[in-house]
């Protein structure tokens, strides 16, 4: 089944035939990711400061070359003995970890080891060590130097990332094996590949990874290196769920639900996920709940709202970003609205809830100020569009919140991530009824969501034409609001600049319909017309209006100039 869109029909009744929307979080180029340092993409593993590990002067090449068994070495039989291979791979290690100190000379040295071959006899190295089960400490060392040298690689380019792709049946291998050690270094690894591209994820996940993966993260809390490991895997599994190419059906087979339910909802006094472990969990799961709505369906059956709820009230600003995705996503839906009846009561639990005032933290989230306050705005901003989508007590119970006035201010204050947002919020609030949107226009928005009719972003275009058209429809007058608030050069920017053909048809015909020839001679076109629907090349099917005339007032006074007859018709055919 694909993504669940975030398209949904307000209300089928005469109050609203306006579509309204509730949409899913970009999660891959559509914003930028706003994710802390602690839970970045992919991770390159430091050197130790335990145990600093010295140089020995001898080059590049002849560390790759001892690696393959040649070398300086004085044995009658001519292979290397393991310690010298072990030191060997702890000077590359230094090598490949001291690239975090981004020194042009580290990453020369890097591109050098590259072209010498190292990861293909890295790879080599893994695969014919010896058992596990017989391995002696000093082959342990191996692979863990291989492993560490391996994660470093795969930290870096999609190149340098395909290189090490050939090791992953053995990462698998060391991932299910007994020694947490090197468990936890073929997760790493394996979270740094995963990182890199849907192609790799897919690879991974046809290799198995999934299950040992969730397997690791199920141990937390049996011993303190166990829950390391545990930490380590809870990144490398969200690092896996990344991209919409990504389905949530594996990880659900795998028994991710039970796994992240147990480790967020024990008390505080057992046995429970760290707070580094929550904050890769709740990560994974805000990439998860944007899935397949069946397996959304399974995590909120399964109680997610209510264990996930005690950590809104935190302030840790990394671990907030991922709940309200988590949170958006749940009021989010999918196109054909079949999910409403099963997934409202969640939404209403969320509102409602006692043990945190949702709502209010919403609130204080807008009015905070600062980077790291301005991020959080962005995400609140989404999650109140979508519960705006729902259904008018929700939108009923945000505006006793006053979460409008609060929306009003960051709309003409706030940064373009914001005003992006709250535009999303305003525009489905107004489409409620013709009373919240009186309540939204005495805010004073209509020139800002025509100034926005100019910008880049498509979806935004289409959203500010949504609230324009409710304007021009609904609102008292509303033709003449716009006008004097120059829309018709905006509307006409749109149809004639605009490089989406639909959405300059869309302009084009509200210019046509309200603006036309009989635009200032009589009073502005009826609304009642079905208006045919156009769409945005984002992927959101714009909307199909349709209004009783007799739920409009009718305009009054003076209409305005506009694209009147006296504007429109030739001087020598009057």
């Amino acid at each position: 089944m694909p993504p669940r869109r975030s398209l949904k029909q307000h209300d089928a009744t005469a109050e609203s035939h306006t579509r309204k929307m509730r949409r899913q979080r970009a999660l891959d180029q559509v914003r930028k990711d706003k994710r802390h340092s602690a839970v970045q993409t992919k991770r390159r593993r430091p050197v130790s400061t335990a145990r600093p590990v010295p140089r020995s002067g001898r080059s590049l090449s002849a560390l790759v070359e001892c690696l393959r068994g040649g070398g300086d070495d004085n044995s009658a039989s001519g292979v290397l003995p393991i310690e010298a291979r072990v030191e060997a791979l702890r000077e590359i290690r230094l090598v490949l970890a001291g690239a975090q100190e981004t020194r042009e000379d580290e990453f020369e040295e890097i591109e050098q080891l590259i072209a010498l071959g190292i990861v293909p006899i890295l790879v080599a190295l893994l695969d014919s060590a010896a058992p596990l089960h017989s391995a002696s400490r000093l082959a342990e060392e191996v692979y863990r130097e291989v492993l560490w040298c391996l994660t470093n690689i795969a930290s870096g380019s999609y190149e340098h990332t395909k290189l090490v792709v050939p090791a992953v049946p053995r990462l698998v291998e060391l991932l299910e094996s007994s020694s947490q050690l090197l468990a936890g270094h073929a997760a790493w690894t394996l979270g740094n590949i995963a990182a890199d591209c849907n192609e790799f994820r897919q690879h991974l996940i046809a290799n198995g990874v999934v299950v040992p993966l969730v397997q690791r993260l199920g141990t937390f809390g049996e011993t303190e290196a166990a829950a390391e490991v545990a930490k380590t895997s809870a990144w490398a599994l969200s690092n896996l769920a990344r991209g919409f190419e990504t389905r949530a059906k594996p990880f659900v087979d795998a028994g991710i639900i039970p796994v992240v339910v147990q480790g967020l909802a024990r008390p505080r006094a057992g046995a429970l996920f760290s707070d580094d472990i929550v904050v890769e969990v709740a990560w994974l799961l805000s990439f998860l709940t944007a899935r397949e709505e069946e397996c959304l369906r399974l995590m909120l059956d399964a109680g997610l709202v209510d264990v996930l709820l005690p950590y809104f009230s935190t302030t840790d600003h990394v671990l907030l970003t991922p709940i309200l995705r988590v949170f958006g996503n749940v009021c989010c839906g999918s196109a054909d609205h079949h999910t409403d009846a099963w997934q409202l009561p969640y939404v209403r639990r969320l509102v409602s809830a006692e043990s945190v005032a949702f709502v209010p933290k919403l609130c204080e989230f807008l009015q905070q100020t600062g980077t790291q306050q301005t991020a959080l705005a962005v995400e609140a901003a989404w999650v109140i569009s979508n519960l705006a989508a729902t259904e008018v007590a929700i939108v009923d119970r945000l505006m006793q919140a006053q979460v409008l006035p609060l929306l009003g201010q960051q709309f003409k204050e706030g940064g373009y991530d914001v005003r992006r947002e709250v535009a999303f919020a305003l525009t489905n609030i107004a489409l409620t009824s013709a009373a919240h949107l009186d309540d939204v226009l005495a805010l004073d928005v209509v020139k800002g969501f025509l100034h926005l009719l100019t910008v880049a972003d498509i979806a935004v275009v289409g959203n500010s034409l949504r609230f324009i058209e409710n304007v021009l429809r609904v609102a008292p007058r509303g033709a003449l609001l716009v006008e004097t608030n120059e829309g018709i050069d905006a509307l006409e920017t749109v149809q004639f600049e605009c490089g989406d053909e639909r959405l300059s048809q869309w302009a084009a015909a509200l210019v046509n319909e309200f603006y036309g020839e009989n635009y200032g001679i009589h009073s502005p076109p009826s609304a009642g017309a079905e208006f045919t629907e156009f769409g945005g090349s984002s992927g959101e099917p714009m909307m199909q209006l349709s209004f009783d005339t007799s739920q409009q007032s009718p305009a009054s006074g003076t209409a305005g100039r506009g694209r009147g007859a006296h504007m429109t018709t030739p001087a020598w055919k009057k």
